[in-house]
């Protein structure tokens, strides 16, 4: 007796974990079937000691919020150090980022890279913005850096303060060999003759502006005026900004070059306008400036941009967070409730935004702050792991140095990172960044490009080329094909008529190749040539434009996919390269007719992409740089035909077989025969539909998967429940009753559940 009861005691827990494994195979499927596949690593996980990178970065406690750019900075250089060492690290070893925060003070920030340099185990220092906190730390600490040997790759705004530490970069373009140059001969040319100066008493990188402008202009007469303001408690000096506008007034420059931002400025600006004065201005940016300083200024203000043009993205970034879930790139500071607006109760609470922009000035700001960082330290990490191998830091800082002065020095590489690319002038050591010349036209109210602009030649010179104000209105897309990757698109070209302004200058660089007939699948009809016309603007041009073009599918969520249509423009010849400037999305026509698609936004995006060449004979490598502009559309799919098509079949599947359950277990031919007919239907179901060719599974496949793993469990359990050995036990057919009855709806619900969160997330 006793050892029949402990046989049936083995076979109960036999069947406990039988059961427990069709649970658990479920709900594992489950996850399988809701969830795509990620790719294998390219290497084994990073051990060992840690190769330490120090960030170094500047946050504030004075105003009621910090800004989003110390988040994104920790967000984003974080997200590069886990993509690093899940790839092996740096020859096997991790990569440790420690972050240093200065708090806008001189003595921390001294501190902090002295704390750097101190740690034997830092491979690279990134970051130090500004002019005068970075002064202070190479008056302190410039010999100990040098001696160090250790790759800095700094934000510092003036290359003269380390042109003695041979380790020393900069991110930001040369204020000598680009910031400069190009202000003067952009004034030059537009016809300003009488420049005039007015900054900062004491600051750094104000006194070096006026000093090369001096230089520059030193063959015309150099500055008319040169009116230093000091700043108390970062407030401008009320009797200085008085003597600063006298001496403008008398003098009369025809354009000034205001080095200040903010609120500094604004109050230079309105000092200006209440003593009559208002020559051109030239500003450090204009997006830092007040609106109600600068919106009835009756002349034009100019200024540099260095990320992208007005009303464009970097196209890298844009795209990046269109294929994210948007929440994740909201940069917001967090609240200081200690700042003294506060107390003052000048501060207010933010408002609770249900779905926040990430494209906002400000997000943006901070995010292509955090994503410059991001890829230094990618930088970093490239440059170290070329060559032998080596663990050895010393020789590690060495490589980075070279590689920096030579793989990717201007002209002969680039580093193409996640978001930008990247190299280097040996000159000055200072990132080759195209400047931007922004305009604030007199009563226009918006910035845009400048009619001509200053692009980076391969011998790393500035050359003039022209801005093309150009728009495109699309009228239809249609005929998307996944498998094809092209979409037709009917579209309105518009330009500003002027002599340099043609079609015939235009590469459309995604329209669809025909291999057989040759050229491009691409119809042009001019509607109008500019001038006289009662139809047409006289200062248009404005052709019709047909074709097939390219696009790159994200199929990871299809059918609650969103993808991006683009119409891509680029210089059809190198040696006459061109930027372009579109107007205003609110003033853009927002109506597209599309075959099952919504329109939910458009956009521009612009990206400088470029073509590695190496010469055959003498070795040398260099590249050919391009400049892209992206007209893009972002749609949703419509998805009611797969709804009544695809989903309600396998619904009304999935409920036919469950029902089946229910039929006693002496019509057990009948029970199987409907659940493996529903298994087939299933299966025929999903070979009628049209084939997608992705890469990745869609939401479709796992959707099938699930409805196969379902049925094929039902088949399972209907088995064992007529098993002779475990029906006769009561606890055991009541497991797989439970499992039949509950278990699988409950399978289901969940599934559709996350199917549901998708379709929301997509609207």
């Amino acid at each position: 007796m006793h050892r029949m009861v402990v046989a049936l005691r083995r076979r109960v827990r036999s069947v406990e974990t039988i059961a427990a494994t069709v649970i658990a195979l479920g709900a594992g499927l489950l996850l399988v079937a809701s969830e795509p596949a990620f790719a294998v690593e390219e290497a084994e996980a990073a051990q060992g000691p840690p190769f330490n990178i120090a960030v170094f970065m500047s946050s504030r406690d004075d105003a009621c919020y910090e800004t989003g750019n110390v988040a994104a900075i920790k967000r984003l250089a974080h997200d590069e150090q886990k993509k690093i060492n899940r790839r092996g690290g740096i020859l096997g070893r991790p990569v440790q980022i420690n972050f240093f925060d200065d708090l806008r003070d001189e003595k921390k920030s001294i501190a902090n890279v002295s704390a750097a340099l101190s740690d034997p185990r830092t491979l690279a220092m990134v970051g130090l913005s500004g002019s005068n906190r970075p002064k202070a730390v190479f008056q302190t600490l410039g010999e100990d850096i040098k001696k160090s040997g250790i790759p800095f790759l700094s934000d510092i705004s003036l290359a003269s303060i380390f042109k003695d530490q041979p380790n020393v970069f900069t991110t930001r373009a040369s204020q000598d060999d680009d910031r400069v140059p190009v202000m003067v001969s952009f004034t030059r040319k537009i016809g300003y003759q009488r420049p005039g100066f007015i900054g900062i008493k004491d600051m750094a990188g104000s006194d070096a502006l006026a000093e090369s402008l001096k230089a520059k202009f030193a063959d015309t007469g150099g500055l008319l005026t040169d009116g230093r303001i000091a700043l108390v408690d970062d407030k401008l000096v009320d009797d200085d900004i008085a003597k600063a506008v006298a001496e403008t007034k008398e003098k009369s420059p025809d354009i000034v070059f205001l080095s200040m931002g903010g609120a500094n400025a604004a109050a230079v600006v309105s000092a200006l306008k209440s003593a009559g004065i208002t020559p051109g201005l030239f500003v450090g940016g204009l997006g830092n400036l007040p609106d109600e300083a600068v919106k009835d200024y009756p002349n034009a203000i100019f200024s540099i941009a260095w990320d992208h043009p007005p009303e464009v993205y970097n196209n890298r970034i844009r795209t990046l967070i269109s294929s994210q879930n948007a929440a994740r790139w909201i940069f917001e500071g967090a609240k200081i409730p200690t700042a003294p607006g506060w107390a003052k109760k000048e501060c207010e609470e933010r408002a609770v935004v249900e779905f926040p922009d990430p494209f906002t000035e400000a997000n943006m700001r901070a995010i292509v702050m955090g994503s410059q960082f991001a890829d230094m330290v990618a930088l970093i990490t490239a440059a170290a792991r070329t060559g032998e191998k080596t663990t050895d830091i010393l020789r590690l800082r060495t490589r980075i140095i070279d590689q920096l002065s030579s793989t990717y020095a201007t002209g002969r590489g680039v580093f193409k990172g996640t978001f930008d690319n990247w190299s280097f002038l040996k000159s000055s050591r200072s990132a080759a960044r195209n400047p931007f010349i922004v305009i604030l036209p007199q009563g226009l109210g918006r910035t845009q490009l400048a009619p001509i602009q200053f692009i980076r030649a391969k011998d790393g010179s500035l050359r003039q080329v022209d801005t093309l104000y150009t728009d495109i209105d699309m009228i239809q897309a249609h005929r998307v094909d996944e498998n094809e990757k092209t979409f037709q698109a009917e579209f309105y070209l518009s330009l500003r008529n002027n002599p340099s302004a043609t079609i015939d200058r235009f590469e459309f660089a995604n329209a669809y190749q025909d291999t057989e007939n040759g050229g491009r699948q691409l119809h042009i009809e001019p509607l109008h040539e500019g001038g006289a016309s009662v139809a047409y603007p006289d200062t248009m041009k404005i052709y019709k434009v047909s074709g097939r073009f390219l696009f790159n599918p994200e199929l990871a969520n299809y059918p609650f996919d969103l993808q991006r249509f683009t119409i891509e423009l680029q210089p059809k010849d190198g040696e006459k390269p061109f930027i372009i400037q579109p107007p205003p999305l609110d003033l853009r026509d927002r109506r597209v007719t599309t075959d099952g698609w919504d329109s939910k936004t458009q956009y521009v995006g612009y990206e400088e992409d470029f073509v590695p060449v190496v010469d055959a004979y003498t070795h040398a490598p260099s590249v050919v740089p391009f400049y892209k502009t992206s007209f893009g559309w972002e749609m949703q799919r419509q998805t009611t035909d797969y709804l009544l098509r695809v989903a309600v079949p396998l619904a009304f599947i999935l409920f036919v077989a469950y029902l089946s359950i229910f039929i006693p277990r002496s019509h057990f031919e009948a029970i199987v025969t409907i659940q493996v007919t529903a298994l087939l239907s299933a299966v025929a179901l999903y070979l009628s539909l049209p084939k997608l060719d992705s890469d990745t599974a869609t939401l479709s496949d796992r959707a099938f998967v699930f409805a196969y793993m379902i049925l094929s469990i039902m088949i399972c359990i209907s088995i064992l429940r007529i098993n002779p050995r475990l029906a006769d036990h009561r606890f055991v057919d009541r497991t797989l009753e439970m499992l039949h009855v509950a278990a699988i709806p409950i399978f289901v619900a969940v599934a559709v559940f996350y199917g549901y969160q998708l379709g929301l997330a997509a609207l």
